[in-house]
Formats: structure tokens, C-alpha cells, sequence
């Protein structure tokens, strides 16, 4: 849980958009979040919902064009992120916040040995000399599970297996220490054995740096295991905001209780899966009303016509949710 009651990222109201040969894409629309210190926030929702935009945008990653930050703000540590030039952000990037990327295959370098690739981020932002950070980089490769790294070291991205070349984006990631760790679907494509040793590998990274993360998944077992905190997104807005046993407990957004409904369970067989009906909107010409009104299956006509705002339940820890209905009383418990 978080270790400080004052964030250190602050995302206010964000909206991206991309300019495309058919039109005006909304990937992210006003979308807004606290991340404190110490803290997981797990953030979820099917494909094209905006989640690996928002955390790119707040890395300035997005490609500009075709993309475009047209409002919001994102401050990290009072630091306004979004102000920054490229030098600026190359004192950021790595060192204060870092990013495991989903595909490390395309993430690292192909023509550059793991070596010349993690030695390249310590002696810019640590100041270590090359034998200090060859040094420092066969460490981060023990760390991270790696056997023989001092040989494994002068390898290049190919000669690993895909489970490794992960441990060599998270020791990259981690190798100054970062404040922030934006992991994107870090465990998709791994077999359970290896996705188990990264998440515990992550999980005392946190408690040995503080390191706050945002974990971006479609996983919600992972979600429960690992996350203080969850943000549900849907067609580039935020749905539902809560902590994760609030969210698993008593979801108040139909697409989170379908989301729900649609993972598997131990305790439950395959004919209790339940899909969600229909495919996400075309972000090119979405519905009138809630993006979701299509897909509910508590619909009712002013969902078609009015869009959901969101709305903080009173409580001791706020609950978020985008809404015009009160489905618990509509729903069974998930």
C-alpha cells in the first residue's frame, strides 16, 4: 500500500488524440489518476482502451504526428512533465521513471550486446565509468535470475529465451533505481513458471527501492495478486477507479463486472465463463451516450444519450465509477 499520503505522479485530466487519413482518434479522453510511493496501480481493459497511450504520453513517447497532447497535465514530483523538452526528458527517462516494455524483443537493440545496451543507462545518469558500469550491469543480471552472467553478459538479444530477454528489460529498467516502473504487460507470452518468478522478482525490486509501479495488464489474477490499486479503462476513458478489493468485491461499472465474469476462477468450471457481448467501438465513430451502452446488459435509454460522469462514492477509501446506474442492485455479487 502506498507508503506516503502525498503522489508522486499526478495525471490531471489527460486527453491524446491521433490525426489519421479517416479522422480524429480519441486514444485517451480525460483520463485522471494519483500514484503514490511504494505503490502498485494495476491498470486494465481490453485492447485499443488507451492504457499503453496514457502511460507513453506521461513518458513523452507518443509519436507526434501522428499523436497530439491536447490537454491535461501529468506532474511528477511537481514536475511538469509534459512541458519538458528532449534534453530535459532524457534526465527523466531511466532515471526517475522507466518503462519494461511489452515486447522485449523489439524493445532491445538487435545489432548491441546486453552488455553495451545496460552500461549505456548507468554511466549517463549515474556517472559511472565503463568498468564500473560493466560491473554494476553483471549485477543487475544476478539479480534479476540470470545464471552466468558474466558470460551471458556479451550476448546479444537473440541468444536469450523470451523469458530472459525480460529479466534483461527489467534489470535495464531498474538499473538506476527509478522512483516509477511503468511495466506493460511485462508477463504476456511467458509460461506460469516464468511469469510467477518476474512478478516476485518486481515485488521485492518495490520493497527493496520504494518503487512505486504502474502495472498494465489484461490479467486480472495477476491484478489480484500484485496491485493496491486498479483502474479500469474503456474506449480511452477511466470507468472505475478503486482498491483492488473494493473493485473485486462489489464492481460498480457493468464493464468491470464483465470483465470479472469473463476471467476464470478456481473456483468455478469453463461453462461459468461468461463473455462480454459484442467488440469495443471504433474510437473513429463511437456511440451516442456511454461508450458501453452497445455492450450492457443494464442499458436503458438515457445510457444512449447521456455520457456517464464520474462519481466518488463517500466512503473511507474513494471509489470512482462512471456510471448512471447503481448496478449493485441490479447484479448478483461477482
Amino acid at each position: 500500500m502506498p507508503s506516503s499520503n502525498k503522489p508522486i505522479l499526478q495525471v490531471q485530466d489527460l486527453q491524446v488524440e491521433f490525426h489519421t487519413d479517416s479522422g480524429v482518434v480519441q486514444a485517451v479522453n480525460g483520463v485522471s489518476f494519483d500514484l503514490y510511493p511504494g505503490e502498485t496501480l494495476g491498470i486494465v481493459g481490453e485492447s485499443g482502451s488507451g492504457k499503453s497511450v496514457t502511460n507513453l504520453t506521461m513518458l513523452g513517447l507518443t509519436p507526434q504526428p501522428p499523436g497530439k497532447v491536447v490537454g491535461g497535465s501529468v506532474k511528477y514530483d511537481g514536475l511538469e512533465l509534459l512541458s519538458l523538452n528532449q534534453k530535459q526528458w532524457q534526465q527523466v527517462r531511466g532515471k526517475k521513471i522507466a518503462m519494461i516494455f511489452q515486447d522485449p524483443m523489439t524493445a532491445l537493440n538487435p545489432f548491441l550486446t546486453v552488455e553495451e545496451q545496460l552500461v549505456e543507462v548507468t554511466m549517463l545518469h549515474m556517472g559511472f565509468n565503463r568498468t564500473e558500469a560493466s560491473e554494476h550491469a553483471v549485477g543487475l543480471l544476478r539479480k534479476v535470475g540470470i545464471p552466468g552472467a558474466e558470460k551471458r553478459i556479451r550476448d546479444y538479444p537473440h541468444q536469450f529465451s523470451g523469458g530472459m530477454r525480460q529479466r534483461v528489460m527489467i534489470a535495464m529498467a531498474i538499473s538506476c533505481q527509478p522512483d516509477i516502473l511503468i511495466a506493460d504487460e511485462p508477463t504476456t507470452a511467458l509460461d506460469v513458471t516464468i511469469q510467477a518468478q518476474i512478478l516476485e522478482l518486481m515485488k521485492s525490486m518495490q520493497e527493496e527501492f520504494g518503487t512505486a509501479i504502474i502495472f498494465i495488464t489484461h490479467d486480472l489474477g495477476v491484478v489480484a495478486n500484485v496491485c493496491d490499486r486498479v483502474m479500469v479503462m474503456y474506449a480511452g476513458r477511466k470507468v472505475e477507479l478503486s482498491t483492488t478489493a473494493n473493485i473485486f468485491r462489489q464492481p460498480r461499472h457493468p464493464y468491470t463486472v464483465g470483465l470479472l465474469n469473463s476471467a476464470p476462477r478456481w473456483d468455478q468450471g469453463e461453462e461459468d465463463l461468461q463473455a462480454i457481448d459484442g467488440q469495443p467501438p471504433d474510437l473513429l465513430d463511437l456511440p451516442s451516450g456511454c461508450s458501453f451502452n452497445p455492450r450492457c446488459q443494464f442499458v436503458e435509454d438515457d445510457c444512449r444519450k447521456e455520457i456517464p460522469q464520474l462519481v466518488s462514492l463517500n466512503g473511507e477509501i474513494p471509489h470512482q465509477h462512471a456510471c448512471l446506474r447503481d448496478i449493485t442492485t441490479l447484479k448478483e455479487d461477482v
